[in-house]
């Protein structure tokens, strides 16, 4: 079948981005060595387009003409049927409703799917995302099926958070980490779509995606207002209990992704001389003195928040106690 290059240009553009162009040389060698694992565990930081490329890798892997550098067609069967929602051999494994956890039973579901005849002779694909909603319980169950999937299957998880995931899941996955954008990539892009960067500092700028997103919905004026907060409490003139209420007041999500980066930001500004860092004069000088012993305890915290994003238990209490924390930690290190 003779393919069209501009349909073909159209889909590079829908799910192609500039940063990722050498990570998906290596993809298309492994697609065009037939070498594409049977798990596929795609990583890295919120906002730089980890489901844009595993979506790029379902559309390689499911397009009838692919061209030499992996690219999907756009116009034969699959790609048609991929692009319009209604490919057959796609199961997708998510959360009955944004944000709640993924159960054994929807595990069950997905896994006897994928062991259905495929109706076309590029196999079944299996989408779980995102990959840290699964409960330890479905996550278990999962194993098996990531031990020993049908022939010709594959099953790609998507996740911001790999830390979350268990460790059992990841060593039977193949990882794809996600690289943030370049500086200059990032503005380049940026300009293509009339986003304004000039006042976004340069951590949110390697996550482009994220930054279209905080244009939208106003997210970028509350991530200066949690980091005016982080700050004053790391300079011990916030009352932590007043910073948890009103964190406990936003979108839980977003939230715990900003908390999550700020806790490595800062673990990295104890132990780095010289670095581009979001983190202002006043946080940085305070994670010098806290220290990474401090830091590491207290991103241990942030991480227990983060599994718990969904769970019913009291949200702010367990805010006020992930600050309050935070707030003993820096008056024991100014003691010292």
């Amino acid at each position: 079948m003779a393919v069209d290059t501009e349909a073909r240009a159209a889909a590079e553009v829908e799910l192609a981005l500039p940063w990722h162009e050498d990570l998906w040389a290596h993809m298309a060698g492994a697609l065009n060595g037939d070498r594409v694992a049977h798990g596929l565990l795609f990583c890295g930081p919120g906002g730089v387009g980890k489901r844009r490329f595993a979506e790029r890798t379902v559309a390689a892997l499911l397009c009838r003409e692919r061209d030499t550098q992996g690219e999907a067609c756009g116009q034969c069967s699959g790609c048609r049927q991929r692009r319009a929602g209604t490919h057959p051999d796609i199961s997708r494994l998510v959360p009955d409703e944004p944000g709640k956890r993924i159960k054994v039973d929807q595990v069950r579901r997905f896994a006897h799917a994928l062991h259905l005849t495929s109706q076309y002779d590029s196999g079944r694909v299996g989408w779980i995302d995102p990959a840290d909603a699964l409960t330890v319980s479905a996550a278990n169950s999962l194993l098996k099926t990531l031990e020993e999937p049908p022939a010709g299957c594959h099953i790609l998880l998507i996740t911001d958070r790999l830390s979350s995931l268990l460790p059992t899941i990841r060593s039977r996955c193949q990882q794809w980490r996600i690289p943030a954008a370049s500086l200059d990539a990032a503005r380049r892009w940026l300009a293509t779509r009339d986003i304004p960067v000039d006042q976004t500092p340069d951590d949110r700028l390697r996550a482009p995606l994220a930054v279209i997103g905080a244009h939208e919905t106003g997210l970028a004026e509350q991530i200066t207002q949690w980091d005016q907060d982080l700050s004053r409490l790391l300079a011990r003139r916030a009352n932590p209990v007043a910073v948890a209420e009103r964190a406990a007041q936003a979108e839980r999500r977003p939230w715990v992704d900003w908390v999550y980066r700020r806790s490595a930001d800062l673990l990295i500004a104890c132990v780095a001389a010289e670095q581009d860092s979001p983190l202002d004069e006043t946080a940085t000088a305070a994670a010098r003195r806290l220290g990474p012993v401090a830091l590491q305890a207290w991103s241990r915290k942030v991480g227990a928040v983060a599994q718990n994003v969904e769970a019913n238990a009291d949200w702010r209490l367990m805010l006020e106690s992930l600050f309050i924390d935070l707030s003993e930690r820096v008056t024991e290190a100014g003691r010292t």
